[in-house]
């Protein structure tokens, strides 16, 4: 899949100028421990943990000849494998030469966006035994528990714990207790009149039972309360389930991702 030829995807209600800010956004949202510009682009590192935080951020103009080189020298110096993010606002025929250069495509992603009021419209009334917290920080239990329900290891959790303390505009981590347990995470960050949703996970023993509505509710009125009307978030093109319930509660593609990587 090219650049070039994902564009299609986008909604045609969404211009080049909102997307780009949105680019900028979901970057904001989730920050790498290095980040180096090159050009316009930015090189991110943060200890191996997540693919939006090391990788290539490629927007804007193509860097000078010899900028692959560059490129794979950044990543190597640290023990990272090389990914590079093509989205529908990199730089034409990006894509291509990577392909051509030998690097693989993988992660296809959406990038999804809907109106909070919408969103807070078209779900059910809670349910009573269903318990919310919000906090602006994701404590030691947050972090353990995200670990747990995502079924990652310990070796993350540095990463993780960088990303989410770094965040720098408003931001809430959110859990759902049910029954006395947690029963699903979410965290939501507000930044010039948007709210980016992440991490929602809901634990296996209560799928299925109307929480991850909820809890995006929950996250949707946060967003209100925090001046940001509109909602976005990014997923796994093949990820059915997500992207049925997003379209649902009214999000709509507005563009789309991958990662080019070179098998080593």
């Amino acid at each position: 899949m090219s650049s070039s030829a994902s564009s299609s995807t986008a909604s045609s209600s969404s211009s080049r100028k909102e997307l780009l800010l949105l680019e900028e956004l979901a970057a904001n949202a989730w920050p790498a421990y290095i980040q180096q510009s090159y050009g316009d682009w930015k090189l991110r590192a943060t200890f191996g943990v997540t693919r939006r935080a090391n990788s290539v951020q490629a927007i804007g103009a193509m860097p000078e000849d010899g900028w692959l080189a560059e490129v794979e020298r950044f990543y190597r110096k640290r023990g990272l494998p090389v990914y590079i993010q093509v989205s529908d606002v990199s730089p034409e025929g990006l894509d291509e030469c990577l392909a051509e250069a030998g690097y693989e495509l993988e992660l296809p992603c959406f990038l999804m966006t809907a109106q909070a009021d919408k969103l807070l419209e078209a779900v059910r009334p809670n349910d009573e035994s269903v318990q919310f917290e919000l906090a602006e920080q994701a404590d030691e239990q947050w972090l353990d528990e995200f670990l747990r329900l995502e079924g990652f290891g310990k070796e993350r959790l540095r990463g993780y714990r960088h990303i989410f303390s770094a965040i720098g505009p408003d931001k809430a981590f959110a859990r759902v207790l049910k029954q006395g347990e947690t029963a699903a995470l979410g965290t939501v960050v507000a930044e010039r009149g948007y709210a980016g949703i992440s991490n929602i996970i809901v634990s296996s023993r209560h799928r299925r039972q109307g929480i991850a509505e909820q809890l995006l509710s929950k996250l949707a009125a946060w967003s209100q309360e925090h001046g940001a009307r509109k909602l976005y978030l990014q997923v796994l093109r093949d990820n059915a389930p997500a992207v049925g319930l997003y379209r649902k509660l009214g999000f709509e593609v507005v563009s789309s991702h991958h990662y080019r990587f070179q098998r080593t």
